[in-house]
């Protein structure tokens, strides 16, 4: 059985590597989109376990990705982490009124990746239905 996926939209190279590096020690596999039209896509091709959005992320309509994910029947259900600056109120509330199931400060996502993973990734629901 392959390892769950998580696919991102995270630009900043040094978070990503960051991410990354997290991701593959907690057992998951790992695929960076490069723009959101690349997010929205192979979301619908791969149906991952959790999606990862940096909302500090340029030149991205990043609430526009995640009306598009939560607007496709195929992507629909696919848990969404948007993750950005603590101080960006409005860029989180944009956010969560797309629908994003989670909005987390960067820092709470470096520092706990396997908590997000645990509360939010399907992998994690279908373990715990096995267990």
């Amino acid at each position: 059985m392959a390892a769950p996926l998580v696919l991102g939209l995270v630009p900043d190279l040094l978070f990503a590597t960051r991410i990354e590096q997290g991701l593959r020690h907690l057992g998951y596999r790992v695929d960076l989109a490069a723009d959101a039209t690349a997010l929205v896509a192979r979301t619908r091709e791969a149906e991952p376990e959790l999606v990862l959005v940096d909302l500090a992320a340029r030149g991205v309509d990043v609430p526009a990705a995640i009306r598009a994910l939560r607007a496709d029947p195929a992507t629909r259900a696919v848990p969404i982490v948007a993750f950005g600056p603590h101080l960006d109120e409005a860029a989180r509330a944009a956010a969560r009124d797309a629908g994003a199931d989670a909005v987390v400060a960067n820092s709470k996502l470096a520092l706990d990746l396997p908590g997000v993973l645990a509360r939010y990734a399907r992998a994690n629901d279908a373990r715990a239905d096995d267990a």
